[in-house]
């Protein structure tokens, strides 16, 4: 059953998140009255929560060196925050409680890669992982939305308590096969990462949970320190042009390309459907292309894609653009986490400066959206300064990433 944990735990984990991130904001409207200052203040402070968390919680794994504890931890969090909303009408305590335990548990996805990767797994595995979290987002917004249309709003928070109930479970398990395998490999290692789950352990050894069906990975290259810095502004960048079109797509479609609203639904529905067979696609490909040169190309295809969308009043071109978009972003999520672990020797760290790279992208986009303001071209402005960001993210890691071996020649 080992071999299929982590698929199975990465696809229900992702479901809780995919139900859960879309709604907060409505379920703070809906449920707690709060108006949108009130939502946009309550939503940063989960965030810095979940920034700092991210720093924190992977440092406490990899000194232990155990990932599948917090990974209970977080799921735990997940639970304990919706059955906390559900039971509460206080915006107040409800706002704690997204602070508090929703922003940590945010962490759980970092946490499972970094387990991945800590038992050997190669870049290809890890993508391939990734591309089971792609699927649960494409049911998980619909879903959540097609409950509170039919049930009520509260209803999604029952829901969603299930799932992550599964996703507890499942984290226990592979916790469980965690300790059995360090058991078979050295008893003296078994009962040294028994400790590490009551405290008493000084942390030595792991074992293989997941993917033991597959191939170990190849040996790590740690980045060079200019490269790191480099890479990982240029990701952060690319996170920003990422979330920022997200937001801004129903605008762009109405207000610019003078659509109907249901295409912007349409391209990113269809953008989600395409995401997972390019993250497979991209995982083939890291067997035999540097991860720099995928991430690299991945961006230059992110940058067409802004630069054409705004040009294209056409919903065929529209859906079809979709493709470069899809492969821009399964580069990005996909290619770039598998980089970041090879770059930074710490799994548990190289998660967290992933996930903050995300958290930090879509803060930048403030001030990408604000210059729809600035001209006739409106949204169009927008998405070619995307498109100029993603394009200068693809000349920087191309210019530190090219002295890069190739992976067949390590």
């Amino acid at each position: 059953m080992r071999r299929y944990l982590i698929p199975a735990s990465a696809l229900v984990g992702g479901l809780q998140l995919a139900l859960l991130n879309p709604v907060i904001a409505l379920l703070l409207s809906a449920l707690f009255g709060a108006d949108p200052g009130q939502v946009g203040l309550v939503l940063a402070i989960m965030n810095a929560s979940g920034f700092l968390a991210a720093l924190v919680i992977p440092a406490w794994a990899d000194r232990r060196r155990d990932y599948a504890g917090p990974m209970i931890l977080c799921a735990a969090l997940t639970l304990a925050t919706v059955l906390s909303l559900a039971a509460t009408t206080s915006l107040t305590v409800a706002g704690i409680v997204l602070v508090v335990l929703a922003g940590p548990a945010g962490v759980w996805s970092g946490m499972l890669f970094a387990l991945q990767r800590s038992e050997g797994s190669s870049s290809e595995q890890v993508v391939r992982t990734r591309a089971v979290f792609s699927v649960a987002w494409v049911a998980g917004p619909p879903l959540a939305t097609g409950v509170m249309t039919g049930f009520g709003d509260r209803a999604v928070l029952l829901l969603i308590a299930a799932v992550a109930l599964g996703s507890l479970a499942l984290s226990v398990a592979i916790r469980r096969s965690v300790l059995r395998a360090a058991a078979r490999t050295d008893p003296a290692e078994g009962e040294d990462a028994r400790g590490r789950a009551d405290g008493t352990g000084t942390g030595r050894a792991h074992g293989r949970a997941g993917d033991a069906d597959d191939g170990a990975a190849a040996p790590r290259r740690p980045a060079r320190r200019l490269e790191l810095v480099v890479v990982v502004l240029a990701i952060t960048a690319l996170q920003a042009g990422n979330a920022g079109s997200v937001t801004a797509m129903p605008l762009l479609v109405t207000e610019h390309l003078r659509l109907a609203t249901v295409w912007a639904g349409v391209a990113l529905g269809v953008c989600a459907a395409l995401e997972a067979p390019a993250l497979l696609l991209l995982g083939r490909l890291t067997r035999t292309i540097r991860p720099t040169t995928l991430l690299a190309a991945g961006a230059l295809l992110a940058a067409l894609y802004y630069a054409l969308v705004p040009l294209m009043a056409s919903p065929a071109a529209l859906v079809a653009l979709q493709i470069p978009n899809a492969l821009g972003i399964a580069a990005l999520t996909g290619v770039g986490l598998a980089w970041m672990q090879e770059a930074i020797d710490r799994p548990g760290l190289a998660s967290g400066v992933y996930l903050n790279s995300r958290r930090a992208g879509a803060i930048l986009t403030g001030p990408l959206l604000a210059l729809a303001a600035l001209g006739a071209s409106g949204y169009g402005l927008t998405f070619w300064a995307f498109a100029l960001l993603a394009a200068l993210a693809a000349l920087a890691i191309r210019l530190v990433g090219g002295r890069e071996e190739a992976p067949s020649a390590r």
